[in-house]
């Protein structure tokens, strides 16, 4: 794609005459000092001349851009706020020259954080007419800054300035940017690949062209041309591509060079490589001025030519040509989809030539730069952007590793199958923890904000019609684009998980557990497990869906208890079935289970699989469980703390909900053993919810929940309902919440982050592990079972080896066939950190101390009675 339409640096000519009489003047005073530029500051210090030090340094950066990389100093140098109009409007143009620099030497995540302070400058002085007249910040600011999300996925992000600066090139009258505009608009529609939305925003982009527009005419066919050819309509393709060549050529030769691109890849569709490969090496030999990313585009798609035709050593070498646009970390590292894409090209070409340790180098780095790149998108509940964009090459890469440890049998390449997995799962989930981390610490936390978002989310879950629900989601968006900004996420370092690390930590945690990762594809299911033994692998090519998980947990749990009470051998059988096809090991009696699920197996209760057909045995009887949604979360260490309970229990009738009794037995029951703080459900308000979160108790919250379908947000009722968008802008530090509701672990099922459910909601927010439901559950048997919970917990300190404990004693002490259903017991399931949590024991109270002095005294009493009647009549010898 080479459509992203750049800005000119900016430059008035109002400014060039300032800067060439301050130029003079400076370079003046330069020749006076003996000590160059420190002199010139001081000198401009001095007398106070802002202005003077803002052009001074705006030249520097011209004459050196690579002072760029000094830019915070040069900022930080600045004694006092602009103040003038003069000053605010240099200041403005020196961010604005910061970015584009740190853009020409594709420092793209740098040149963004630069743009976003230059937005957030313009929003708060536009209320200045002249000056915000001046500042032109849709065509200097608003138009590189929404490419610069494009390039870097945040999809979200990109259409929420594009649309903003779209609206206000309207409102200004400034109708020549239009078409520009609207082609970028439409690029970042085809990479979230909405075809639909790119040909009508393209149709808007051609009818606001005015004659002289060719150049941009060009860029417009050619999108419309890739936008046919991914929806393998090649007749199309191929109009409007001759449409773009016909253009005829001009200075910029960005459209020509896409345009020659785009005949390759039609040539493409007819395996006509040869002669595809002609014309991108025309298009190279015009790219002398493109931009390093389309260079970089262009050299990956000669790369993957020359593959095709068999040539695997010239191949390399364009990948590796790639690579050398950009300056790597020292992890090898850039966060880039073209060093991505080059990256697992390498490793094909490696693997082609037999060059299996290279092959899986590159394999694992691509995986790794992927994880790498997606941390600069915000996790936001309904994101547009893509954090798994390159699923095809990961799968592809793990499906490498398992079939080279079935040839080989070298341990190595299951470590790396089980790294890429890991690392391909529950990315969202990890920057919202991450994010919750930077809030605890004080950075970018905007109370309003973050208000302001909760009650959109409400009124959100309210709306009926389906035009006030995307009117509200716009709102939402705007709103999250804007804390966004004030938390400076461009700033901050990117962090890439270290396999070390991470195989450290798997080897320290099979010493006592069994280690389950799925990766589940159309390709098949790909299981490992790590244990005392070592890692063992198993694929399955024949398990295409998971229809049966779905089938099972519909049949026997979302549909109530009644299927196992009608017939409790065919549901032995059947759970026996599914357990052994999921765990095709020999399962050893005792031992605990930590399971990184993968779609649909997230559905799959393996709590309440049977481990022999005829019954009598349950796998979450035999083994505690703990969930994980990537096993990278091994490496978050929580720390050891005596908690308190905070009890929320919902007793009376209310908003349509019934009482429900027993949990007044399960708040007497926690009172009466451990340190307690009771509170009405009925009565919390959100805002002293959200405090309590921020205490370091557990939270023990029974009341009633909903999960509702895939359009609704899951919501548990206090004194008002709190939705699950809600409570992804909170800050937590307890280390346990007890979730004895229905449904607080149903939701819908997100691509590769597992149901967007109230417990993983929780999670997100940096709660340490929840215990949610799976379904609706009974009342008295989830009291009885979190009680039991609780009594274990004592005992044994970790969450998923209590629940185990707690589902034993409860079938101990329930025997009769219909209390052995599992839908009765086997809702409950521990998802976080496996470490212990450790209760605080109710401190005796004074009545307490009194009744210890009436025993003694009863004793002493005794005591004494018994001596004198002794010594009344002693014994006989």
């Amino acid at each position: 794609m080479a459509f992203l339409i750049q800005s000119t640096r900016y430059c008035k000519p109002a400014l060039l005459i300032l800067l060439a009489a301050l130029a003079i003047l400076l370079s003046g005073n330069a020749a006076l000092q003996p000590s160059g530029s420190a002199a010139v500051y001081a000198d401009l210090k001095a007398k106070d001349s802002l202005l003077g030090y803002i052009s001074y340094a705006f030249d520097a950066l011209d004459q050196d851009p690579a002072l760029v990389n000094k830019a915070d100093s040069v900022f930080n140098n600045i004694w006092r706020q602009p103040a003038s109009y003069h000053e605010k409007l240099g200041y403005y143009q020196l961010l604005i020259n910061t970015g584009y620099h740190l853009l020409q030497s594709r420092q793209i995540r740098a040149s963004t954080g630069w743009y976003e302070k230059a937005l957030l400058f313009y929003q708060q002085n536009k209320s200045h007419p002249r000056l915000a007249e001046e500042m032109e910040y849709e065509e200097y600011v608003g138009k590189p800054l929404g490419n610069n999300y494009t390039r870097i996925g945040d999809f979200s992000k990109a259409i929420a300035i594009q649309q903003l600066v779209i609206t206000s090139a309207k409102e200004e009258n400034r109708r020549q940017m239009l078409p520009g505009l609207y082609a970028n608009l439409a690029t970042t529609y085809f990479y979230m690949r909405d075809y639909r939305q790119v040909h009508a925003i393209i149709n808007l982009a051609i009818g606001s062209l005015s004659s002289p527009s060719q150049s941009i005419a060009a860029l417009l066919y050619n999108l419309k041309t890739e936008a046919y050819l991914e929806k393998g309509q090649t007749d199309s393709a191929t109009h409007w591509n001759r449409k773009a060549l016909m253009v005829p050529p001009s200075g910029n030769t960005t459209w020509r060079h896409a345009a020659l691109t785009n005949k390759a890849r039609i040539l493409n569709t007819y395996n006509r490589y040869s002669e595809a490969l002609s014309y991108l090496q025309l298009a190279w030999d015009i790219a002398g001025n493109a931009s390093v990313e389309d260079k970089a585009r262009l050299s990956n798609e000669i790369a993957v030519d020359l593959f095709k035709l068999g040539q695997p050593g010239l191949c390399r070498d364009w990948f590796t040509q790639t690579l050398s646009f950009f300056k790597t970390d020292s992890l090898n590292l850039y966060p880039d989809y073209n060093v991505t894409t080059a990256m697992f090209g390498l490793a094909l070409c490696y693997e082609a030539q037999q060059h299996i340790d290279s092959s899986s180098y590159w394999c694992t780095q691509a995986v790794l730069n992927d994880y790498y790149t997606q941390q600069l998108i915000d996790p936001w509940l309904y994101s547009k952007s893509n954090i798994y964009s390159n699923e095809a090459q990961t799968n592809s890469a793990i499906a490498m590793h398992h079939h080279w440890f079935e040839a080989t049998r070298n341990e190595s390449f299951l470590w790396k199958a089980l790294w890429m997995t890991e690392l391909s799962k529950g990315r969202k989930l990890m920057y919202e923890q991450q994010r919750s981390r930077a809030w605890q610490e004080g950075a970018a936390l905007n109370t309003a904000n973050l208000s302001e978002l909760r009650n959109n989310y409400l009124l959100l879950a309210q709306a009926v019609s389906p035009n006030e629900k995307e009117l509200i989601k716009e709102r939402i968006n705007r709103k999250e684009y804007e804390l966004s900004l004030k938390g400076g996420r461009f700033s901050q370092s990117l962090s890439a998980p270290s396999f070390s690390e991470f195989k450290n930590q798997v080897n320290e945690s099979r010493k006592i557990n069994n280690l389950i990762s799925y990766h589940h594809t159309s390709q098949g299911l790909y299981i490992i497990k790590a244990d005392r033994k070592g890692l063992s692998g198993f694929v399955d090519s024949t398990i295409r869906d998971l229809q049966d998980i779905s089938d099972f947990a519909n049949q026997y749990f979302y549909s109530g208890p009644r299927s196992f009470s009608n017939n409790p051998r065919t549901y032995f059988k059947t759970s026996y079935s599914i357990l052994k096809k999921y765990l095709p090991w020999k399962i050893i009696p005792g031992g605990d289970f930590i399971i990184s699920p993968s779609g649909g197996l997230h559905e799959l209760p393996f709590e309440a699989l049977s481990t022999h057909e005829n019954g009598g045995a349950y796998f979450g009887v035999q083994h505690a469980i703990t969930y994980q949604f990537s096993l990278l979360q091994l490496t978050a260490r929580g720390k050891d703390q005596t908690s308190g309970i905070h009890v929320f229990s919902f007793e009376n009738d209310y908003l349509g909900f019934p009482a429900l009794p027993s949990t007044q037995k399960e708040a007497d029951y926690l009172q009466r053993q451990f340190k307690c703080t009771y509170s009405s459900a009925t009565a919390t308000t959100d805002s002293a919810f959200y405090h309590s979160l921020q205490e370091r108790n557990i939270i023990h919250l029974a009341s009633h929940a909903v999960a509702g379908d895939s359009t609704q947000q899951p919501f548990i009722v206090l004194q008002k309902k709190l939705y699950l968008g809600q409570l992804q802008y909170n800050i937590a530090n307890c280390p346990l919440i007890v979730l004895s509701a229905c449904e607080t672990g149903k939701g819908a099922r997100q691509h590769n982050e597992g149901i967007m459910s109230l417990g993983r909601a929780f999670i997100g927010t940096g709660v340490g592990g929840a215990l949610s439901t799976r379904w609706e559950v009974d009342d008295a048997a989830t009291a009885d079972l979190t009680r039991l919970f609780y009594k274990e917990l004592k005992e044994v300190h970790l969450p998923a080896k209590a629940l185990r404990r707690a589902r034993a004693a409860y079938l101990k002490n329930n025997t009769a066939v219909a209390s052995q259903n599992p839908w009765l017991w086997a809702a409950l399931l521990y998802q976080g950190k496996n470490h212990p949590v450790l209760l605080q024991n109710k401190e005796p109270g004074c009545y307490r101390y009194l009744i210890a002095l009436a025993v003694i005294a009863a004793v002493a009493a005794v005591f004494f009675l018994l001596k004198r009647k002794y010594k009344r009549f002693p014994i006989m010898g």
